[in-house]
C-alpha cells in the first residue's frame, strides 16, 4: 500500500475534508499540491472549473491523472505552487499539505504565495490550524510521530495552545516562542509534544488522524521538575522548513 493508498483510506480526514468542500466549491477552484487528486475530484461536482497543481511528474504520471481523467472541468498542471504565478483570481483555494506545527510540508509556503492572486472573498480549505504543546517522558532518542499513542508519552503538564496559522492570510514561515508550563507531578522531563488540530472550515474542527498531523514528539535535554514548578520552553523551527530546523530548550 502507498502513502497515497493511505490517504484516501483515512476515512474520518477525506469525509470532513468533502463535506468543506460540499459547503463551499464554486466557481473558480485551485487544489493546489493536488497529489492522488481526490479532493479535485470531490471539487469538481460543485466548481465550475478546477485547476489541480502537482510538483512531482511522477505522482501527476501515476496517480493524478488516473485518478482525475473521467472530470471533464479539471485541468492538472505541473508547477511549483509555492512560486508559480498565476494568471486568475480563484473563488475557492484547496491546500491540503498539512503536517504537524507545518514544519515538514510546504502548507505555508504555499498559501503565502497565492494571496498575491487571491480576491477579498476567496474561501480557504482548510481555513485554519493551531498548535498545542505539553511537556513529558518518554523513552524516544529522535523526533517521532505518535501514532495510536504509541511511542508511550506521559504527561506532565497541560496542553497549551502556542500558535495559530489562519491561511487567508501571509503568515511569517519562522516560528519563535517562548512557552511556560507548570509541571502537574514530581519526576523528570524529556520530551516535548506539539499537536494540531484544522479548522476545515471555520465551523468544521478536527483533531489529528492517521494521516492528519500525528502528534510530533521532540526530545529534550533531560530536567527533573517538582509538582507546580513552572516550566520555561524555548522552541523555535520553521514552517516548510522540514523537521531539521527545530530548536528546543528547557529552564
Amino acid at each position: 500500500m502507498t502513502y497515497y493508498d493511505d490517504l484516501t483510506k483515512d476515512e474520518k480526514r477525506v469525509t470532513i475534508f468533502k463535506e468543506a468542500i460540499k459547503q463551499n466549491a464554486h466557481g473558480l477552484t485551485y487544489d493546489l499540491g493536488t497529489g492522488s487528486g481526490i479532493l479535485a475530484g470531490i471539487a469538481s461536482k460543485y466548481a465550475d472549473k478546477v485547476y489541480a497543481y502537482e510538483i512531482n511528474p511522477l505522482t501527476i504520471k501515476h496517480y493524478t491523472k488516473a485518478n482525475l481523467q473521467q472530470y471533464n472541468n479539471i485541468t492538472i498542471i505541473e508547477t511549483d505552487a509555492s512560486t508559480h504565478k498565476f494568471t486568475e483570481k480563484p473563488d475557492v483555494v484547496i491546500c491540503e499539505m498539512l503536517d504537524t506545527a507545518l514544519i515538514d510540508e510546504e502548507q505555508v509556503p504555499v498559501t503565502n504565495n497565492i494571496q498575491k492572486y487571491t480576491k477579498k472573498d476567496t474561501i480557504h480549505i482548510p481555513h485554519s490550524t493551531y498548535d498545542t504543546i505539553m511537556i513529558g517522558q518518554t523513552n524516544i532518542t529522535n523526533i517521532t510521530y505518535q501514532e495510536n499513542n504509541k511511542p508511550n508519552f506521559k504527561e506532565y503538564s497541560e496542553e497549551t495552545k502556542y500558535n495559530e496559522t489562519i491561511f487567508r492570510e501571509k503568515n511569517n514561515t519562522h516560528i519563535q516562542k517562548e512557552i511556560t508550563l507548570t509541571s502537574k507531578k514530581t519526576g523528570t522531563i524529556n520530551t516535548i509534544k506539539l499537536t494540531t488540530y484544522t479548522r476545515v472550515t471555520e465551523q468544521l474542527i478536527t483533531g489529528p488522524t492517521p494521516m492528519l498531523n500525528p502528534p510530533l514528539l521532540i526530545p529534550t535535554k533531560e530536567k527533573k521538575v517538582k509538582k507546580g514548578e513552572k516550566i520555561k520552553i524555548q522552541l523555535k523551527y520553521i514552517m516548510g522548513g522540514g523537521l531539521n530546523t527545530i530548536q528546543t530548550d528547557i529552564q
